[in-house]
């Protein structure tokens, strides 16, 4: 098998990304949804069948006549790591093409430093690729979600203010020497709406916006099946209609709330063991979050036009639900004459949405075609790759 580092074409992009975002497809439809000819789609899907990157089998689903033969993509044969934080913890994941989350790794870690982060990562990557016997050349890189947005270059990050030795440093190169592999970084809101598209609610969905509720409020955005970054890396940052020092529909909001209450809690992470004292608190908190980002919704509805609206983050999945469980019972005015808002949904990438989302950047930018106007913070074998250059070779 070759080195699943090696770049795909721009149509290989195209099919494989037809078979990973329908799950099982057949030719004809690929060809149809492409606009490749037939003898195209055959020629492409035998090489990637070849790389043991999809593979073809028939549909007995109890039709009568000849069974149409479906692809699907292979499991276990490409891997990428996420890694994802928060104030006092560091999450590392490898994760199988298909989304199947192979290994989880949780740690505390009280001083989030650039250095303690890029030893961490390798260290954990190299244990639990080892438990799982995955060779080093079926990962594809790792993915790091970022809390905070990216100065004008793009490389270097502008982070939250929970992270002071992460903020105003390029992080992919220590995070790429460290572990020896092509390391792609982007905002937590950017990595949990690629997540969602290539493994969450959102597959099947062109253009959604996400909004991303953890210490702050970011968001992301799919149109047409390419993640909007805009200019430097920060597009889609709801938090600005929310200031600091007023009442947010954020984690951190709420922490703050519960922790003023007399409530024993100092962190997002410490919201999933709450006590029932804290219910009437919550279900308030939950009905005021809702309220403002229903406002939110209007605005984003008027500038993007997508059709959903998804409430994710890292907030417990109960809570996203919650949310989104009021703004679909609540008739919200519209952001212009007889045009409704668009629907919210909650997340479904449930507790691995960090890291599962992180892991999306190194699949995403390595086999889909849409990666070639979304490549953002990407550095491999001493070089950084600039947003607009393709991975493709045509």
């Amino acid at each position: 098998m070759t080195d699943l580092r090696d770049a795909l074409t721009f149509n290989e992009r195209q099919v494989f990304e037809s078979v990973l975002g329908g799950r099982t497809t057949s030719r004809a439809a690929i060809a149809e949804a492409t606009g490749l000819t037939p003898p195209t789609v055959s020629r492409l899907v035998s090489g990637l069948i070849e790389a043991r990157l999809i593979e073809e089998a028939a549909d007995r689903s109890g039709r009568p006549g000849q069974p149409r033969r479906v692809l699907s993509v292979r499991r276990g044969q490409a891997y990428s790591i996420g890694v994802n934080f928060i104030h006092g913890r560091f999450d590392l994941a490898i994760v199988d093409l298909c989304g199947e989350v192979v290994a989880v790794d949780s740690v505390e870690l009280e001083q989030i430093t650039a250095e303690a982060v890029a030893e961490l990562s390798a260290d954990r990557a190299a244990a639990a690729l080892g438990a799982h016997r995955i060779p080093a050349k079926r990962v594809v890189g790792a993915g790091f979600s970022l809390p905070g947005g990216f100065a004008q270059d793009g490389s270097v990050l502008m982070a939250h203010e929970f992270f002071p030795d992460l903020h105003g440093r390029a992080l992919a190169p220590i995070f790429s020497e460290a572990l020896g592999l092509p390391c792609s970084m982007d905002t937590d809101g950017a990595c949990a709406t690629l997540g969602e598209f290539l493994y969450g609610a959102a597959v099947g969905y062109d253009t959604f916006f996400l909004v991303h509720l953890g210490h702050g409020v970011g968001g992301g955005a799919v149109i047409d099946r390419s993640l909007f970054r805009g200019a430097h890396g920060n597009a889609s940052k709801p938090g600005v209609l929310f200031p600091y020092g007023a009442p947010r529909p954020s984690g951190q909001d709420l922490v703050e709330t519960l922790h003023a209450a007399g409530h024993q809690i100092t962190d997002i992470a410490d919201l999933s063991d709450v006590g029932d004292g804290a219910a009437p608190l919550i279900e308030a908190w939950l009905d005021r979050a809702a309220a403002q980002l229903a406002e939110l919704g209007r605005v984003v509805t008027a500038f993007l036009d997508p059709e959903v609206i998804f409430v994710g983050g890292r907030l417990p999945e109960r809570f996203n639900r919650a949310i989104a469980e009021r703004l679909s019972a609540t008739t919200l005015e519209g952001p212009s004459r007889g045009l409704l808002n668009a629907p919210f949904l909650p997340s479904g990438l449930g507790e691995h949405s960090g890291v599962l989302g992180a892991a999306s950047l190194p699949i995403f930018r390595s086999f889909f075609s849409g990666s070639k106007t979304s490549a953002g913070n990407s550095y491999s074998n001493g070089r950084r790759r600039p947003s607009g250059e393709s991975n493709s070779a045509g």
